[in-house]
């Protein structure tokens, strides 16, 4: 559990509440509140602990019981859950696929893009370029079944195929964007998710060399 995690850390560096929160710029009220699992840090703060006790994200993340899909919703919806990954990966997680996967805009200037199989259909539309915003959606017998809305920014030219190779990576634990936390080089990718597939947020970021280069916020869940 993060909260036992973070005091065993702090109590085994010999650090103060006050000391972590000065360190942080944050009040000693909130680290009292993440130890005791009354809340979570951001992603930002996350970064800060980490690099202030020298563990690595993916130590302090991977025990964070939320990030990943209740085994419950898996059972219930499995088959809409397999299809969505394999939308994600014939479409915008893979270059190779992406041209072949764009249909003709269905809203002013939107890049849409499309993949079917059997009785489902998956379109994602999204507007902008560096800076954009858009909806996923799963048909199933041409009814709307489940959703995902998000918006999100590029903030530096170092992002490259950063993005793209880490989206590929999604898979059916996680079926919104990337794994929960992934390190190549200077680059770090952190996924953090809230709730379940049927009702559920999250937010991406991207960071070289302890920088923010992107960052996005999705929430979605299952339609009726």
């Amino acid at each position: 559990m993060f909260a036992n995690k973070l005091k065993e850390i702090r109590v085994a560096a010999g650090i103060s509440q006050e000391r972590l929160a000065e360190e942080l710029d944050i009040s000693r009220q909130a680290v009292a509140k993440w130890e005791t699992g009354m809340t979570m840090p951001d992603i930002d703060h996350l970064i800060g602990i980490g690099n202030f006790f020298q563990v690595s994200l993916d130590h302090l993340v991977r025990d964070i019981p939320c990030h990943t899909v209740a085994r419950e919703s898996i059972y219930d919806h499995s088959e809409i859950i397999d299809f969505i990954v394999e939308a994600k990966k014939k479409t915008y997680a893979s270059a190779a696929n992406f041209d072949a996967a764009c249909v003709a805009s269905s809203r002013l200037e939107s890049k849409d893009l499309s993949y079917e199989k059997g009785d489902f259909k998956y379109l994602d539309t999204y507007v902008g370029s560096s800076h954009f915003s858009g909806s996923e959606v799963v048909y199933q017998k041409e009814k709307p079944v489940w959703s995902m809305n998000y918006i999100g920014r590029s903030l530096s030219g170092q992002l490259g195929d950063f993005l793209t190779k880490m989206l590929s990576l999604v898979n059916v634990e996680l079926p919104y964007r990337g794994p929960a936390f992934y390190r190549d080089g200077k680059y770090v990718y952190v996924n953090l998710v809230s709730g379940e597939f049927n009702w559920f947020q999250g937010i991406e970021k991207i960071y070289y060399e302890n920088e923010l280069i992107y960052e996005l916020v999705y929430h979605g869940g299952v339609v009726r």
